[in-house]
């Protein structure tokens, strides 16, 4: 799996059912600092609502995160229906904050469940769907004899150079799409005859 789906950009959209505004604010996110940082500044965008529920999904595969809360709403009513939009559209790396301001009438459970998954379906809908590429930071430690040919296969592979110095050998952290990483090893052993060395830096996603 070398990409995933997500949203392009923030976005908020509004419905009203029955009495009562729901307003979905959807962001992108990498990590879950990001998305709880994201439903913070809801809260105070959105003052005086009676709840902010909200729902997440991080990572791919067996790495993927997902949470999701109701946020004082009856449990069950507001996070996970959310979720299971954002899962259904098999979106990942976002939040959706559900956020509802109240208008004197009960909606009641199913109500509410389907209030909320409208909710986050109309974010979804007002979103800007794209596909990003996963990428993979790597370090490389190439001896100066062979960083010519090395140099080479970076640019060949569409690498991205993050950092570059020189001591005994010379470091190189290069970002590349794991598509591209498909056979990088074998090429830089082969143009240094195998004696760079590369290791992994970290996995990041691109913009």
């Amino acid at each position: 799996m070398y990409s995933y789906k997500t949203i392009a950009a923030p976005v908020r959209s509004k419905i009203t059912v029955g009495a009562c505004r729901f307003f979905a604010s959807l962001s992108y996110c990498e990590k879950e600092d990001e998305a709880r940082s994201f439903l913070e500044q809801v809260k105070e965008e959105l003052t005086g609502a009676t709840h902010h529920a909200w729902a997440f999904r991080l990572g791919l595969g067996e790495k993927m995160l997902e949470r999701c809360d109701d946020a004082g709403e009856p449990a069950g009513t507001a996070g996970p229906p959310m979720l299971t939009v954002l899962e259904k559209e098999d979106l990942t790396n976002l939040i959706v904050v559900g956020t509802r301001y109240f208008g004197g009438v009960k909606l009641g459970v199913g109500g509410l469940i389907r209030a909320y998954r409208s909710c986050a379906e109309a974010g979804v809908n007002a979103s800007r769907i794209c596909t990003r590429e996963l990428k993979e930071t790597v370090l490389l430690e190439v001896p100066y004899d062979y960083l010519g040919p090395v140099v080479r296969e970076i640019e060949a592979a569409g690498g991205e150079t993050q950092d570059f110095r020189y001591g005994d050998h010379v470091k190189i952290v290069v970002t590349l799409t794991q598509r591209k990483m498909d056979g990088f090893h074998e090429r830089i052993a082969d143009a240094s005859r195998g004696k760079a060395a590369i290791t992994i830096a970290k996995i990041s996603n691109e913009q």
